[in-house]
């Protein structure tokens, strides 16, 4: 598209400061500076205008490999349904395409769809400035990544989790289509995991058994007490089956009450330990397959706590309250009463540190793979 049809354009479509001043950059002929400011105010505040401003700049660079990437990343938005615009984009993308060479590249063993892997494309003679960067799901076509470089000698390399990285160097024509495979070396087991993941492990390692193993022994403290406290009153003379007397029933509620905060305390430390343990666990599929199912069995179990805690509730209050007080009903409901806490704390430990695992796991492998829209010079680094 000519500086004069871009301007047109951005008069009936507002704009911008930013793609303003990457336009007029481009209209005085200050092209990769145009494209350098476009990606710049797309990356501050995700304006897609700026990055197809920035597709048109490279194109008028005679930078096509760039000019593509930044056009496909552009149809790729959300935000690109405007027909005009898209049919800029396009146009950019085949003019790319028409006056470059292509390259269909297969990477063995096969890439899963959620796989982090990028390449680098690196021309003889530009330097680190324009180097090319791109996600293999930017560029998947069919089977195969398919990335348009401009006429010359290129070095391609992949980079992939848990194997070495891929170095290849290919001689690029305008028109003409180039097919190479990549055979990756998986890396021995032992140097497979980054640091952050080691790390990450590592801190399963220690913080699961801290706070479980804190919850474990207080809540059982607790709990002990609190059962022979009750039991002492159970057992006392005026307190027997029978009794009316008033004095018996509240000692009873107080240790009831504060059995269920230890049951709680116990429930909870049991499920974080047993949820934070599949943390350890060296396989990221493994892991989120563990969570997965502690995080429901954890709400299962939370709901048959709550079940339990307001049939015991009601029992216990029934027996503590009738007027022929009955030793054995009242226990019956205090054990009933604890055991639907402890149900409750273990659901939610479970299910509470199994969703911490998978948000933790999540967050870590999209960093891996995120666009990072970093940028030296005027190419996107990924």
């Amino acid at each position: 598209m000519s500086a004069l049809g871009l301007s047109l354009w951005m008069v009936l479509v507002p704009a911008p400061d930013c793609v303003r001043a990457a336009g007029e950059a481009l209209g005085r002929g200050q092209v990769e500076g145009a494209a350098r400011r476009g990606e710049a105010c797309f990356r501050a505040g995700g304006h897609p205008q700026g990055l197809l401003l920035a597709s048109q700049a490279w194109l008028q660079a005679g930078r096509m490999a760039h000019a593509r990437l930044a056009a496909r990343r552009y149809l790729a938005l959300r935000a690109a349904r405007d027909r005009t615009a898209r049919n800029v984009a396009e146009l950019v993308a085949a003019s790319a395409v028409r006056e470059s060479g292509t390259l269909h590249l297969a990477v063995d063993p096969t890439v899963a769809p959620d796989e982090a892997l990028t390449l680098t494309a690196r021309r003889d003679g530009d330097g680190e400035a324009l180097t090319l960067r791109a996600r293999w799901d930017e560029l998947l076509e069919g089977g195969a990544a398919t990335l348009v470089l401009d006429p010359g000698r290129w070095v391609v390399t992949i980079a992939r989790p848990g194997f070495a990285e891929a170095r290849l160097e290919v001689t690029s024509a305008k028109g003409q289509a180039t097919t190479l495979a990549a055979d990756m070396t998986r890396l021995p087991r032992a140097t497979e995991g980054a640091p952050d993941e080691r790390r990450r492990r590592r801190s399963w390692a220690i913080a699961t058994p801290l706070i479980g193993g804190a919850g474990i022994v207080s809540g059982a403290a607790v709990t002990a007490i609190s059962l022979r406290g009750a039991d002492n009153v159970l057992q006392d003379m005026s307190c027997g089956t029978g009794a009316s007397a008033a004095g018996c029933r509240r000692p009873l509620a107080i240790w009831t009450e504060r059995g269920g905060g230890g049951a709680v305390a116990l429930g909870l430390g049991a499920g974080v330990l047993v949820a934070g343990l599949t943390g350890l666990a060296r396989d990221e599929g493994v892991r989120r397959r563990l969570w997965t199912a502690e995080a429901i069995a954890g709400g299962a179990v939370a709901g048959a706590g709550v079940a339990t805690l307001a049939y015991g509730t009601t029992f216990f209050v029934t027996a503590n309250a009738a007027e022929a007080w009955v030793g054995e009903a009242v226990e019956r409901g205090e054990v009933l009463y604890m055991t639907g806490f402890g149900l409750i704390g273990a659901g939610l430990g479970l299910a509470a540190t199994a969703a911490g695992g998978l948000v933790v796991d999540a967050l870590q492998h999209r960093r891996g793979r995120r666009t990072a829209w970093e940028f030296v010079g005027g190419a996107l680094r990924f």
